[in-house]
């Protein structure tokens, strides 16, 4: 259990037993490119851990184990389990990723701790001078009509809208009771905040940033398949299926939507691939990793067939 010292900085993952064959990734990259930098991975229901623990220095939380049953019940078993870092965590400012991120190149020094809240991201997602709202604000993080009704003081233009598979912040930027109160409006107003926490995140970061009682910024740090993957590219071919020595341009790989399974050739997935390959590569040759990778690839894609097969069935 997490003590009250709490470290500086850090890095925080988290899993649960379906993606924890992915969250090797995403832990590899964060020793290879970062290896002094404590990392704190989240452990979400009835999944063990002990071996990643043992294997990469872990700081290890669990959802079960946080002290108020309240909290436990409402992030657990879902996507909210990352704020058990905001709340509980052993960082007073860390880096979240999402387990379908790595870290390419070691980007910690591009980190503010200076900020509450750090985007990452460059580019402002709607106008200040807007007339319309988008579409895809109602898709993606909350339906702005239904929020207007909690917060009619609310700007929604002129903002970094961001991904919260990806970003880093200080410990508690959003108190547990800010939160909570947004989960309320929710369900006084259904269908209101969308995809998992990342409506409820986004509002608060971006009101809270509004009436000055945080402060946050945006920065370049994150790649997602809509960019060029030129550079990204280039790093591989000169290191074959190893993490390269040196890469073009540090950043957080984050492979949001398609995930990056080598059966989806679809996918650019070659820099998850060589995360994958590097954490089987710790405890096994080359060959056995390999064989690891396809044979996790080949159960997964046995479970999404079946699925499919299910739905047809269904006629769903």
């Amino acid at each position: 259990m997490i003590t009250k010292d709490r470290l500086p900085f850090g890095y925080v993952t988290a899993c649960y037993a379906g993606d924890k064959f992915m969250v090797g990734a995403t832990l590899a990259s964060m020793r290879h490119f970062s290896p002094e930098v404590p990392i704190c991975l989240i452990a979400d229901g009835d999944v063990d851990v002990s071996d990643l623990q043992q294997e990469y220095d872990l700081i290890v939380l669990r959802i079960d184990e946080l002290p108020s049953e309240e909290m436990r019940e409402m992030i657990g078993g879902s996507y909210r389990a990352k704020l058990a870092a905001m709340w509980e965590g052993p960082f007073e400012h860390y880096v979240w990723m999402d387990s379908d991120a790595i870290v390419w190149g070691d980007i910690s020094k591009s980190v503010r701790t200076d900020l509450d809240f750090q985007i990452f991201w460059d580019d402002i997602s709607i106008p200040a001078d807007a007339e319309e709202v988008p579409t895809w604000l109602a898709h993606y993080y909350f339906n702005l009509d239904k929020l207007k009704n909690f917060d009619p003081d609310f700007e929604w233009r002129g903002h970094p809208y961001f991904s919260a598979g990806v970003y880093a912040c200080r410990r508690n930027v959003i108190t547990y009771e800010q939160w909570k109160e947004c989960e309320m409006w929710g369900q006084k107003a259904p269908d209101m905040f969308k995809f998992g926490d990342q409506g409820i995140l986004n509002y608060l970061v971006l009101a809270n940033s509004q009436r000055g009682e945080i402060r946050t910024s945006r920065t370049d740090l994150q790649w997602v398949r809509s960019r060029d993957n030129g550079d990204i590219k280039r790093d591989c071919a000169r290191s074959s299926w190893r993490f390269p020595s040196q890469v073009s341009c540090p950043m957080i790989l984050h492979f949001c939507g398609r995930k990056p399974f080598t059966f989806n050739f679809r996918s650019f997935c070659r820099p998850f691939t060589i995360a994958r390959l590097e954490h089987h590569r710790r405890k096994h040759n080359n060959l056995t990793a390999w064989q690891l990778v396809l044979t996790e690839d080949g159960r997964t894609l046995f479970v999404k067939m079946i699925g499919k097969i299910k739905r047809l069935m269904s006629g769903k």
